[in-house]
């Protein structure tokens, strides 16, 4: 039947596409948890740097200004992080979404 709709597709192609969404969808929280860890990983290596810098001066005591602004440094590495956190997290929702939408798009467009 190749009207004004398209083909339409098999019941193979359907079950193929019905079991790539659920593969899809069951891939979500591994991509989701991977993408997060990955921004909260590199969060914590700005914050071990952060911290060390006040350890390699060789001054002792530090002047007060190499032990603040590691602090402050410090402060907005943790909240540059929280947001690349999230933002990983729903980057991976997104790509899950979207994975769905081109197996339907697929489906349709046959």
């Amino acid at each position: 039947m190749n009207g004004r709709f398209g083909k339409i597709p098999t019941p193979l192609e359907v079950v193929d596409t019905a079991a790539d969404v659920v593969n899809q969808v069951f891939s979500a929280p591994a991509r989701v948890a991977g993408n997060a860890l990955s921004q909260a990983g590199q969060t914590f290596k700005n914050l071990e740097s952060d911290i060390a810098r006040p350890r390699d001066y060789t001054e002792i005591p530090p002047p007060p200004d190499v032990l603040v602004e590691p602090a402050v440094s410090g402060v907005s590495h943790i909240v540059e992080g929280a947001i690349g956190t999230v933002k990983g997290a729903v980057d991976g929702v997104l790509q899950t979404a979207d994975g769905i939408r081109k197996e339907v798009s697929q489906l349709v467009r046959r």
